[in-house]
């Protein structure tokens, strides 16, 4: 991707909404597990096809961090998004509700070393440096978190921004763990070929959600939702699944995510 693509990118995500045609246009968030140019090659066929499903405009927006993406959302800028950070006790008041659901197998957290590390316990990272992506995920550091305090470890804390990025800390040895969504952790080793090990999982927890705000009609709502379901169904939007990457969407509920507002709860007790 050249240089000045990249930027005409980041300008269109980071930019505010503007103006509306006849379309109506709703503003999808998602949340910054990726760079915004890898974020965008494979969020914007698949809002693409589901806007034209929904008869509706979905715009793709994200912030430069994940901070900056979740107060974006604690200002209510997102009227669907693609997230659990709004799971965290300090966003209940939002009124979020989940519609939809990555599709797949569920996600854990998995706790990595290099295949050449001595490390080959929780209990072995006692005072080594662990890469999380940042303070507000949940699977790569609300649950890792828990495991490391159940396993009586303290580490020392490296925030490296998003999952990529902590994983490349362990490959270029400036980490000696990291704590990353299990799903993104096959994509990266598929991706570069590069091969960790893994030294500790947790317990199954349902994949991101699709939410969306208490604004958006009940109408528009169920129209993003079955588009978003029946992608898989779809011959044509099914290869696009395949061409970015992506396993598709299940219907959901806020039910299916009580195990999550639970860990959650449990990180901010002091």
């Amino acid at each position: 991707m050249n240089l000045i693509f990249s930027s005409l990118l980041m300008l269109m995500l980071l930019a505010p909404l503007t103006g509306r045609g006849e379309t109506p246009e709703y503003v999808f968030g998602v949340l910054n597990q990726q760079s915004p140019q890898a974020t965008a090659e494979r969020w914007l066929p698949m809002l693409r096809y589901v806007g034209e499903k929904a008869g509706v405009k979905l715009r793709l927006r994200m912030g430069p961090t994940v901070q900056d993406t979740d107060e974006l959302m604690g200002q209510g800028v997102f009227d669907f998004m693609f997230t659990n950070h709004n799971f965290q006790p300090q966003y209940d008041a939002l009124g979020y509700r989940v519609i939809a659901r990555w599709a797949g197998k569920p996600i854990r957290c998995s706790i990595v070393v290099a295949q050449d590390s001595p490390v080959t316990r929780l209990e072995g990272l006692h005072g080594k440096r662990v890469a999380y992506p940042n303070p507000d995920a949940f699977v790569a550091y609300a649950v890792p978190k828990e495991m490391l305090r159940m396993a009586r470890v303290t580490e020392v804390e490296v925030l490296a921004g998003n999952q990529d990025a902590a994983l490349n800390m362990v490959r270029f040895r400036k980490a000696d763990a990291a704590a990353v969504n299990s799903r993104f952790l096959a994509e990266y080793q598929e991706k570069t070929g590069y091969r960790f090990r893994v030294i500790e999982e947790s317990e199954d927890y349902p994949e991101l959600a699709v939410i969306v705000h208490p604004r958006v009609s009940a109408a528009v709502r169920e129209r993003v939702r079955d588009a978003l379901v029946g992608m898989n169904q779809d011959p044509a939007a099914a290869a696009l699944l395949i061409q970015v990457g992506s396993p598709g969407f299940v219907a959901a509920s806020d039910a299916d995510y009580a195990a999550v507002r639970r860990v959650y709860r449990r990180l901010q007790k002091p």
